[in-house]
């Protein structure tokens, strides 16, 4: 079989200037564990110190945005601030095959099932006192605000983020997030009743009691009910 030809490529070229300000900026943040929602020096002063244009540091700035590492935002008050939102690349990698017609909805339900099942599995190993009083608190919300339809997503999201982080795995809970977070832009303006938001919060206190008797069967069977209600999504 002949190989397929690619004639609009062309030899490659020496980094960009904008991605080498973008990779320092990187180092810098990780290197000094700048703390999240701290603001960055200005386009001006990001471009004297580094002695190039506003416009090759805004090109860098545009591309620590896309990878989630900060959020511009605009207005006097604005700038560019850290936000470790790490997940926004494989986010957007799956939503852009979702978007073209390479990825239906059934992949979806089938990968949060089975990466929220290993999550809580590994959750299960290692959870502790005040991980479940921290769900407890979390889970909640989801009554205390049940007036609020709007908070339903993220005090859902809050609850599967923290088994996530008890899991101990950070992919794990970058997975976990990307995946809701699509469903969540995939049903933009989806609305539950305040029976399902008591339902689900019935849900999650069966899988904290599961976590507190550490009993891993249990919790797998639960999650993987919890999951599947993510089809009964109303738009």
């Amino acid at each position: 079989m002949a190989e397929q030809e690619f004639p609009s490529l062309v030899p490659p070229k020496r980094e960009r200037l904008s991605d080498a300000i973008a990779s320092q900026i990187k180092t810098l943040i990780f290197s000094n564990n700048v703390e999240e929602r701290q603001k960055l020096p200005s386009e001006r002063n990001l471009a004297d110190q580094l002695g190039v244009s506003r416009v090759v540091v805004r090109d860098a700035l545009r591309s620590l945005e896309q990878s989630g590492l900060i959020e511009i935002r605009p207005g006097s008050l604005g700038g560019s601030f850290v936000t470790y939102n790490l997940y926004k690349p494989f986010f957007n990698s799956i939503y852009d095959l979702f978007r073209e017609g390479k990825l239906t909805l059934h992949y979806f339900y089938e990968v949060r099932e089975a990466i929220e099942c290993y999550s809580i599995k590994l959750a299960v190993k290692r959870v502790n006192a005040e991980d479940l009083r921290r769900l407890q608190i979390i889970n909640k919300r989801l009554i205390d605000d049940i007036a609020d339809r709007t908070k339903l997503r993220e005090n859902n999201l809050a609850f599967h983020l923290a088994i996530a982080d008890i899991s101990g795995n950070p992919l794990i809970k970058m997975m976990v997030q990307s995946l809701i977070e699509l469903l969540n832009t995939l049903y933009p303006q989806s609305r539950q009743s305040s029976e399902y938001i008591r339902n689900t919060f019935h849900r999650h206190e069966a899988i904290i009691q599961a976590l507190k008797e550490r009993n891993g069967e249990q919790c797998e069977k639960l999650m993987a009910i919890d999951t599947e209600y993510t089809k009964k999504l109303v738009v």
